[in-house]
């Protein structure tokens, strides 16, 4: 109620009423009362003093406009760090100037990331080509054997699946942030569990680490079921390469209200509480990653498709313990 009385939509409608009631009350008393010799001077002389308090009104509100307009056209790419000032109080040109603060922002958030993010991806993929360049050019300086040249090609492979990988993971990002809608449909989610619980079988063989799941049937929900299943194997895959052998994973999935909840628990490595607020960022890899092969890409991917289903990811973990990710999703 208080923002309602500071607005310029009150303060407008305010002096328009008492305008007219003042107007009204001065024709009454001057010309039909009291009867005065120059009432009609002094109407108009009223009219106009109104029309200047009115005309001084309008124009406060739009020089006010017009210095917002013109510190916006200062704002480009470059100079995303600049702020609308000089605006206080609560009316609704002072809300505007807020909120275009607050897009602003946003966008130098977003800008700044993706300049990050681009940084990153030169720098990956940096190491890989370096890599296969001194490869070939310590091979083209003399004759070598059979089996030295392919000890090179297998490395040189190696270096390109890393590529490939990276390239990929990098796709599959972009991918999940901007979607392609026309690819959405219903599916069942827990078929789709079903078929990661397999795929975890497979995975976890080398390792002989025990898959065990209890996953509630007829889960329903719509969404992107191929980059769901992706994000979700990103998920499981980390949980067995961080498992020791013989270790446990266990995936399971149930329906709270309009909410399915899938936990993926391992009694692996565990997350130091120092790096559980950045192992969604694009390329971080712990401490514990050195020698894991990755880019440091997938709870990334795992994040940004969970947030188009509109869910949310919570991780607890405890170093030497193991890690448990719970992803709530939306079937509303």
């Amino acid at each position: 109620m208080k923002i309602f009385f500071q607005s310029l939509r009150f303060r407008l409608l305010f002096w328009y009423i008492l305008s007219l009631a003042f107007l009204g009350t001065f024709i009454v008393l001057t010309v039909h009362i009291l009867q005065y010799k120059y009432s009609t001077q002094l109407i108009i002389g009223l009219f106009i003093l109104l029309a200047i308090i009115g005309f001084i009104a309008v124009y406060r509100i739009t020089r006010s406009i017009g210095f917002l307009s013109s510190q916006m056209m200062k704002v480009s790419s470059k100079t995303l760090d600049k702020r609308v000032t000089s605006f206080k109080g609560n009316d609704e040109i002072a809300q505007l100037a807020k909120t275009i603060n607050e897009l602003l922002d946003r966008l130098d958030k977003a800008f700044k990331r993706e300049r990050q993010f681009i940084a990153d991806v030169a720098h990956e993929m940096k190491t890989p080509i370096a890599t296969l360049r001194s490869s070939f050019e310590v091979t083209l300086q003399k004759e070598r054997s059979n089996d030295e040249y392919k000890k090179i090609i297998k490395d040189s492979i190696t270096e390109t699946d890393r590529l490939t990988t990276t390239l990929k993971d990098v796709l599959d990002l972009a991918w999940s942030e901007v979607p392609n809608e026309s690819l959405k449909g219903i599916f069942d989610l827990s078929e789709l569990i079903n078929e990661m619980a397999e795929i975890a079988q497979k995975l976890g063989s080398k390792k002989q680490i025990e898959i065990t799941h209890s996953i509630s049937p007829h889960i329903q929900m719509i969404g992107f079921r191929e980059r769901l299943g992706r994000a979700l194997l990103n998920i499981v895959d980390n949980a067995i390469k961080y498992t020791r052998h013989n270790g446990k994973v266990h995936i399971s999935l149930i329906k709270e209200y309009n909410n399915a909840l899938i936990t993926i628990k391992d009694n692996g490595q565990g997350i130091e509480e120092s790096e559980i607020e950045h192992i969604f960022d694009r390329f971080y890899r712990g401490s514990k990653a050195e020698k894991i092969f990755g880019a440091g890409l997938g709870l990334a991917i795992a994040q940004a498709t969970v947030s188009i289903h509109r869910g949310v990811i919570q991780v607890k973990s405890k170093p030497g313990v193991g890690s448990t990710f719970s992803i709530v999703l939306s079937l509303s």
